[in-house]
């Protein structure tokens, strides 16, 4: 049976112990602003001013049509150091001062006039994989406008009613997210990776704290059980760990502007569920590490790491390899996430529609902490 007064007694020192702290008051309350601030614009899936170079060996009209269709796009920006001269280009790539070569051939308008095909070259720099494959896929867009276009002319030019031309286009609604913003994709998937990261830092240096200023032997030669040791920390922790996450997703609506479309309780439910794994694992590190360092640098690379790159936030999981993606069950921020963007961005999301998220992050909460709790007994013991 639990004792409430022992966990009571525990519950008040710690948090007196957090007042007292100002290094855990600028974890809790200044680090999750400052870093959703910085990284709310840092990290963006919305790629711009790709700087291109251009080789126009053709010199027509037509040619400088369709440079201009790239440029006016607002994702290209001409280098004009280098411009027509191709040795000055691939150094500018080389040095990574542009990421795109265009070469339009002397024959371009003539072809074109005379119906044939033409090839424009096009030298990418591949060393950073998804700013070529987004650049690619502009171009392809820009030139495929730019070549339709050059066919209605054509088409108007014979006299012929390009209207009876039958053309299949794809009428896109987008439901949610309606001006496709990263902004709306990634701050969600900030709070998440940012929360993760501060609570499971708040109670890494819970045990280890106790151990190196010499009270954990007093707190156990005391009747406390080890599942009131971890009841009793982790009870603050979880109060300031919800005034957090009210605290940065108020900064994500008002500064960011990403839209709240679900309720505060299912956000408070879950957010709990949350926290209550991120301490768990802080604990379960604690418990373990010997030195505050040790607890640091093992809650930050089991929490960070895990919370950027195997969550989905940054990657799908699905797209992982099997073997990882078993990882990923492990990692609470991957259920969080999904939470959040539910909430922030669609309507009438109730506890029940995200019943799975709450059974693995309750499965994930409950493995933390009875292994930190065995680790602490056998320790007392």
């Amino acid at each position: 049976m639990l004792n409430f007064q022992r966990i009571y007694a525990l519950f008040k020192k710690e948090f007196v112990e957090i007042v007292r702290d100002k290094r855990s008051l600028v974890i809790v309350f200044i680090m999750p602003i400052v870093m959703i601030l910085i990284y709310g614009y840092a990290v963006t899936f919305d790629i711009k001013n790709i700087d291109i170079g251009i080789i126009d060996r053709d010199n027509s009209s037509l040619s400088r049509g369709y440079i201009n269709k790239i440029v006016s796009s607002g994702y290209f920006i001409p280098y004009k150091d280098a411009y027509n001269n191709m040795d000055e280009n691939i150094k500018a790539l080389r040095r990574e001062r542009i990421k795109v070569i265009i070469v339009i051939p002397y024959d371009f308008t003539a072809n074109l006039k005379k119906g044939k095909d033409v090839q424009i070259q096009c030298i990418v720099d591949g060393s950073i994989a998804n700013t070529a494959i987004i650049g690619v896929g502009y171009l392809q867009v820009l030139t495929s406008n730019f070549a339709n276009n050059i066919k209605m002319d054509f088409v108007k030019s014979k006299g012929i009613n390009s209207k009876k031309f039958p053309y299949i286009s794809p009428e896109i609604r987008v439901w949610y997210n309606q001006e496709l913003r990263s902004t709306n994709f990634i701050v969600p998937g900030l709070i998440s990776t940012i929360m993760m990261l501060v609570a499971a830092l708040l109670t890494s240096l819970t045990i280890v704290r106790e151990r190196e200023n010499g009270t954990y032997e007093e707190i156990m030669s005391t009747p406390v059980t080890s599942a009131e040791l971890i009841i009793g920390k982790l009870t603050p922790y979880i109060i300031i760990g919800l005034i957090d996450v009210l605290l940065v997703t108020l900064f994500g609506v008002l500064w960011f502007h990403v839209p709240f479309r679900g309720n505060i309780i299912t956000l408070l439910f879950f957010s709990f569920l949350f926290i209550l794994c991120a301490l768990g694992m802080g604990m379960l590190m604690s418990s373990i590490a010997k030195k505050q360092e040790e607890a640091i640098m093992m809650t930050f690379f089991s929490a960070l790491l895990p919370s950027i790159l195997l969550s989905g936030f940054v990657f799908p999981v699905e797209s992982m390899p099997k073997a990882i993606q078993v990882f990923s069950y492990f990692v609470p921020a991957r259920y969080f996430l999904n939470v959040l963007r539910a909430i922030f961005l669609k309507q009438d999301v109730t506890i029940l529609m995200l019943y799975k998220e709450a059974l693995f992050l309750i499965a994930v909460s409950i493995f933390f902490l009875v292994v930190a709790s065995k680790v602490i007994k056998k320790r007392k013991l």
